[in-house]
């Protein structure tokens, strides 16, 4: 049997999708809906297999499996059935992409799947949002709601300060030196207790949050604070006794393209190398909230845009909820989150 009767051959009973890799079967799922390509995804991440040659067989396609199957690498996909938007969304991504050939073959097509997800992404173009959506429909989302009311600091700008993020939610706090940024991220952190107004985290105050919920990455980290390997710094989040460590710690650093830093010291790290290994060190923890404390200080133009470039990427994939303070308007610009600027020092 060829590779290509192997991916078209009829599905066996139960059987919603299956995955090749060449002639070679890698993964089935009985799933329904897109989670069995959200378990492909996870099991992707440790696939040591080549992935040049993918091929999918699914019951259904829609828009939705097509934006997914797109982003794992597969390249050959045959459905029982498909939808007409769903073959309209690739062939416009081989036609911007002259290296990429993705085809779709169908039994039957017909106009749209009959589902709200099809109707959500139907007029949609931009393939990180749609999987953004996906992984929020799917409840696979690693952050949790912060509430903050009337909020206010003796010093600073901090006055009945309120804004609201929904679990995964991203947030630029933009002013400038002086201005209460820093102390906002210690108030949520739980370090500083406020005289006015209330933050709840998931619900709770600061400090009855269970250990590793939140990860703050504070300015400019003294390397003396941090004589140890890179590995070591990642995994100082990590919960004693947690198995897997090593595991969490690699897949972390792969995640935040660390894995080049892999036996260095953290003290001869550059400023944005640091960063990096921080916010890995985020992502081993699974930490729920990610406060950033002015990532881009001090950062060179690459090294700016490499940071901005992961936390989009964590926005999109991880989905924790994102609290960035900073001035950097540039940083503001990339991002293009909701910014919510605290006023002038006195």
């Amino acid at each position: 049997m060829t590779i290509q009767e192997d991916w078209k051959s009829p599905l066996p009973d139960g059987v919603t999708l299956r995955v090749f890799s060449g002639a070679e079967l890698i993964f089935s799922s009985a799933g329904k809906w897109l989670m069995p390509l959200f378990e492909l995804e996870d099991f992707m991440q440790t696939y040591r297999g080549p992935r040049e040659n993918l091929s999918a067989h699914d019951t259904a396609v829609g828009k939705a499996a097509a934006v997914i199957m797109v982003r794992l690498g597969i390249t050959r996909i045959h459905a029982n059935l498909a939808s007409e938007l769903a073959e309209n969304y690739i062939a416009a991504l081989n036609r911007e992409c002259s290296g990429r050939n993705v085809e779709l073959a169908a039994d039957r097509k017909v106009p749209e799947l009959m589902c709200a997800t099809e109707e959500q992404l139907g007029p949609m173009d931009d393939p990180d949002e749609m999987y953004r959506i996906l992984r929020q429909r799917a409840k696979l989302v690693r952050g949790v709601d912060v509430v903050v009311e009337h909020l206010s600091c003796p010093f600073g700008s901090l006055h009945d300060l309120s804004f609201a993020l929904p679990a995964g939610g991203n947030l630029l706090v933009v002013g400038e030196n002086g201005t209460g940024k820093t102390t906002l991220l210690r108030f949520l952190t739980g370090n500083l207790q406020p005289e006015y107004g209330q933050i709840r985290i998931d619900g709770r105050n600061p400090r009855a949050l269970k250990p590793r919920t939140v990860c703050y990455v504070p300015q400019q980290q003294d390397s003396a604070l941090f004589p140890l390997s890179v590995e070591e710094v990642v995994g100082l989040g990590i919960k004693q006794g947690t198995r897997g460590v090593r595991e969490l710690v690699l897949r972390a650093m792969e995640r935040t393209g660390c894995t080049a830093l892999h036996g260095r010291s953290y003290t001869s790290l550059s400023g944005g190398e640091k960063q990096k290994v921080s916010i890995a060190r985020c992502l081993a923890q699974e930490a729920k909230v990610l406060l950033l404390d002015e990532p881009t200080s001090a950062l060179d133009d690459g090294a700016r845009l490499m940071v901005a470039e992961i936390l989009r990427s964590l926005s999109v994939r991880e989905i924790p909820t994102i609290i960035t303070v900073t001035h950097d308007m540039e940083l503001v610009k990339q991002l293009g989150w909701n910014a919510l600027t605290i006023g002038e020092a006195a």
